[in-house]
């Protein structure tokens, strides 16, 4: 929507675990010396520690195999053996043939922009007389996402930790629009940032360093006990000296859950 990409610079793949990479899942069974394995009656189970640094309320992995040696589920539990994150797995293919050029992001950049560009080319207009136009869309396109990242209503966190509250409200003008500085103080102190995300005319790829985290429906960037993300046209930046990063995540994802004034 803002057309832009993002590059991450990070070993983050590496460092955590991840359902959905099956060498994610054969490491973790392998760096753990208690890890389980049992005969069920129509496949096999293993579990296993899980790595996750930021979410330290995942502690177990329960990995479900059928009996052709196929994974079918892959469940992360906390200390109370509630699944927290389900993968299921209905098919998967071992001898797939990729193209070199594949995954390199210049080529998926093109390829999106290919796709872009014959939508906003066939695209039509009914004026008042009720003639149908041919129209390029660019303009349109650009008008729509300005309209649509105005920053109506500030939007409060669902979720503080305990003594913590709101201090101080200030609003910004920038050139793309309010910024909206919020303050918390208490126990847990932070400061919750929030601002209209800028489109870019051109497509731009933009490096950035740190961490991923997924929060409900985006996925934020983890730097310096700070977070950043955008969704619904909207950037937060979330920053604390003060309280842990696993918490940190607690406060956004209660602001992704639910994005709407208090």
């Amino acid at each position: 929507a803002l057309n832009k990409s993002f590059r991450f610079q990070s070993d983050w793949p590496y460092n955590n675990s991840q359902v959905y990479l099956l060498d994610s899942l054969l490491d973790d069974l392998r760096n753990d010396d208690k890890r389980e394995f049992k005969v069920k009656k129509n496949g096999y189970y293993f579990s296993s520690k899980v790595n996750y640094p930021n979410n330290k309320s995942l502690v177990l992995q329960k990995i479900y195999v059928d009996n052709k040696e196929n994974i079918t589920k892959v469940e992360v539990v906390d200390k109370d053996d509630k699944v927290q994150i389900r993968m299921n797995f209905e098919k998967i293919v071992y001898d797939k043939d990729f193209d070199n050029n594949y995954f390199k992001l210049n080529n998926l950049l093109n390829q999106g922009n290919s796709i872009e560009s014959k939508k906003d080319t066939s695209s039509t207009i009914t004026n008042n007389s009720g003639t149908v136009n041919n129209d390029s869309g660019t303009n349109n396109k650009s008008e729509e996402t300005k309209e649509t990242a105005k920053l109506r209503d500030v939007v409060y966190p669902m979720y503080l930790p305990d003594n913590t509250y709101l201090t101080k409200q200030e609003t910004i003008k920038t050139d793309n629009g309010d910024r909206l500085i919020l303050t918390f103080g208490g126990d847990s102190s932070f400061v919750l940032v929030e601002e209209v995300a800028s489109y870019s005319d051109d497509a731009m790829v933009i490096p950035v360093s740190g961490d991923l985290a997924f929060l409900s429906d985006v996925i934020g960037v983890i730097n310096n006990n700070s977070i950043m993300w955008q969704t619904n046209g909207v950037e937060y930046y979330i920053a604390s000296d003060t309280i842990e990063t696993s918490e940190l995540l607690d406060i956004a994802r209660s602001i992704s859950v639910l994005p709407v004034s208090k």
